[in-house]
């Protein structure tokens, strides 16, 4: 790491790229695994040490920021969910490590397997290719993916706009349909990705790793809802959730072990990917160990997960939402994911979509893209969410 020197950047802003930026490594290192892509798994370590300086300067930051006994207690949950977001970006790195070093699924293959449409890559603009805005790069290719982060040297530009103008030697990281990535691929003239036939053992593999990729995300998205509402009902939850990553790591070890078809240096690097899964949901059980002491969080979070690109807001359910089931509601579709549900001070946490029904008053802790800001609005004004989520606080905090 290079030598890091302090910069007035607010707590706030440090804290909203370190969480976005791990989260980021952690969909793109079981990529560069199930993939097969070492570059992707490059782009991992490269971010890596960005988050590891972001980490160093939130510690400087918060440090002059605390000047009181209350102040050191609230900033106590800005510490944890910082180390929290540097421990997560280590195990991401980790899992990148062992794609380079250990396991990569074949690409032809894991393209072929069932439910795999999505893609992910990285792209470095060569010669020639830059001064080029996002949009034009479309409009060239007849096709259009989700840029997720652009990195120009230690910058990192999170979700660009369509007017942002590439540079030569720029990382361009995408994801989207196979067509739509190769599309884009083919108009920088670059190799495209094609399917292979089906692997029987490779994709047991797939649905193994996919379930601590499954089970680390909840985990790590429900931390943060209990840190929004400060809940400790929330909190003891994640505790729940993280236990139950402990246990399914020791049935995965069994299965991965007993799979003949894996070569030794297969089985290690899938086992060191489980092995990380379960270090993230350490780090999101770290997360809410503050709450769950009496330590009130610092309201700066809740600012912090309404300004990321994947944001946790609420809606509260009305007369039109009343008797109607998740489904119907149609929010998943619209690109909402209801993480969970209060009901008349209980949780209803990840409730099944086709038959919970919803009742007028429930408070739904919902998950959703920036783009998706619109439609959220248009369900419950900003202003309205903000005096839910402090309703919420003042409840929970005083039970």
């Amino acid at each position: 790491m290079r030598r890091v020197k302090y910069k007035p950047i607010p707590v706030r802003e440090l804290l909203k790229l370190m969480r976005h930026l791990s989260c980021l490594m952690v969909d793109l290192a079981f990529c560069s695994v199930i993939y097969g892509d070492e570059d992707l798994a490059r782009e991992v370590l490269e971010l890596e040490n960005i988050v590891d300086e972001l980490d160093l300067l939130l510690t400087m930051q918060a440090a002059l920021a605390t000047r009181s006994v209350e102040d050191a207690e609230r900033m106590v949950s800005v510490f944890r969910v910082a180390t929290a977001s540097n421990s997560i970006s280590d195990a991401a790195a980790e899992i990148a490590r062992l794609a380079i070093s250990r396991i990569r699924l074949p690409r032809e293959v894991a393209l072929g397997i069932r439910g795999l449409d999505e893609v992910a890559v990285r792209v470095v603009l060569g010669a020639g290719q830059g001064k080029l805005a996002i949009r034009e790069l479309f409009e060239r290719a007849g096709a259009v993916v989700n840029v997720l982060a652009v990195r120009r040297g230690k910058k990192v530009v999170l979700e660009p706009s369509e007017d942002f103008v590439l540079a030569e030697g720029d990382a361009v990281i995408v994801k989207g349909s196979l067509d739509a990535v190769n599309a884009i691929l083919s108009s920088l003239g670059l190799q495209t990705f094609s399917k292979g036939g089906e692997n029987k053992a490779y994709g047991e593999l797939v649905d193994m790793l996919a379930k601590p990729r499954d089970a680390t995300t909840l985990i790590v998205d429900l931390a943060y809802a209990a840190l929004m509402a400060k809940s400790r009902e929330l909190a003891e939850r994640v505790a729940e959730l993280e236990e139950h990553v402990d246990a399914m790591y020791e049935e995965l070890q069994e299965l991965i072990m007993g799979m003949q078809e894996l070569t030794s240096r297969e089985k290690v690097g899938a086992l060191g990917v489980v092995i990380a899964g379960e270090i993230i949901a350490d780090a999101a059980r770290a997360m809410v160990e503050p709450i769950m002491a009496g330590l009130e969080p610092h309201p700066i979070i809740a600012e912090v997960l309404d300004e990321t690109f994947e944001r946790i807001s609420v809606i509260e359910a009305d007369e039109s939402d009343d008797g109607r089931t998740l489904v119907e509601l149609d929010y998943l579709k619209r690109g909402l994911m209801v993480l969970a549900v209060r009901r008349d001070g209980k949780w209803f946490v990840r409730p099944p979509y086709s038959c919970f029904v919803v009742k007028k008053g429930d408070v739904l802790i919902t998950k959703y893209a920036a783009e998706s800001e619109e439609l959220v609005e248009s369900l419950e004004s900003e202003e309205d969410r903000e005096e839910i989520i402090e309703d919420i606080q003042e409840e929970e905090w005083k039970e």
